[in-house]
């Protein structure tokens, strides 16, 4: 099985293979997996070993899990026994957590919050205060706490986008936390109430948590509505930010529906510079002009 590519597919059952393996002889299939030579396929195997290891022991998978010696399958299989453990004693496994090597600690401390968020959102994010009540801004900075705002922001949003909501938007700015977890909710929330999400962006203070989920929308809409993907690209604050997100709808635009792009960008109130640099995604995918008989005939007449 080692020897298939390594999609999705294989690598799940690669890690069922040794999942199973290790619940009859987990020293043979701990063995097995750290001999392989491919690095997704060894983190995979591994990962299979730890995460049936840690049901019935997570504080020794958790141990070897730590002992990795290459950094991508311990940091893997870190995540896998750190939400065992989780879904155990949360306490325990966060207590193992803080002793880890700041790297190691902040992956195993996302996964943790990611297990208990998808049971009690509240829980998780009362939590991540916890965790980050003492900091300063200048500690906020270097994105863990960002992405462990957005694991929680990310699965609370799937279930109640409005607490999520209310949650993410009291978040420090500092380390572009509530901006990570602003966006995340307004990706979620737009998947399945875009009216209601779009109410929820349009509320918040312009700036650049409001323009990170103004993004989100825009993706969400540039394929199926590019309408309305182009007037939130426009409703941006940040001049660098709003031109860069109409462009691009433009370009994807004016490939289904030219007039209407072109429409668009004419009725849109922009400086005439930036009005100029847009009209140029129109014009470099233009067709070359047709050359006449009469151009032709006069290009021959020219001296050499």
């Amino acid at each position: 099985m080692a020897q298939l590519p390594n999609s999705e597919h294989s690598l799940h059952m690669l890690r069922r293979v040794a999942h199973l393996w290790a619940e009859h002889d987990r020293e043979g299939a701990m063995q097995w997996g750290a001999a392989q030579e491919d690095p997704a396929v060894r983190q995979h195997a591994l990962g299979g070993v730890v995460e049936i290891w840690a049901h019935t022991d997570p504080a020794a998978a958790a141990v070897f899990a730590a002992g990795l010696q290459g950094s991508y399958e311990r940091l893997g299989a870190l995540e896998v026994a750190a939400r065992r453990w989780a879904s155990q004693s949360t306490v325990e496994a966060m207590e193992w957590a803080r002793e880890l090597p700041v790297g190691d600690r902040q992956r195993a401390t996302v996964a943790i919050l990611r297990e208990v968020a998808e049971s009690d959102p509240g829980h998780a994010a009362a939590m991540y205060e916890e965790l980050t009540a003492e900091l300063s801004p200048e500690g906020l900075q270097g994105g863990a706490y960002r992405r462990m705002a957005q694991e929680i922001a990310s699965v609370w949003s799937s279930s109640s986008p409005a607490e999520a909501a209310a949650w993410a938007v009291k978040l420090p700015e500092a380390g572009e936390v509530r901006r990570g977890a602003v966006a995340d909710v307004a990706e979620h929330w737009l998947g399945f109430d875009s009216a209601a999400a779009g109410e929820w962006i349009l509320q918040l203070p312009e700036g650049r948590t409001r323009d990170a989920a103004t993004e989100r929308v825009v993706g969400t809409f540039v394929h199926t509505d590019p309408a309305t993907a182009f007037s939130w690209a426009s409703s941006a604050s940040d001049e660098g930010h709003r031109f860069g997100m109409m462009r691009e709808v433009l370009k994807r635009w004016q490939v289904t529906d030219p007039a209407a792009a072109q429409a668009a960008l004419n009725a849109a109130e922009v400086p005439p510079e930036q009005r100029r640099e847009l009209s140029e995604v129109f014009a470099a995918l233009s067709p070359p002009a047709r050359e006449t008989a009469g151009d032709q005939e006069a290009a021959e007449q020219l001296p050499e």
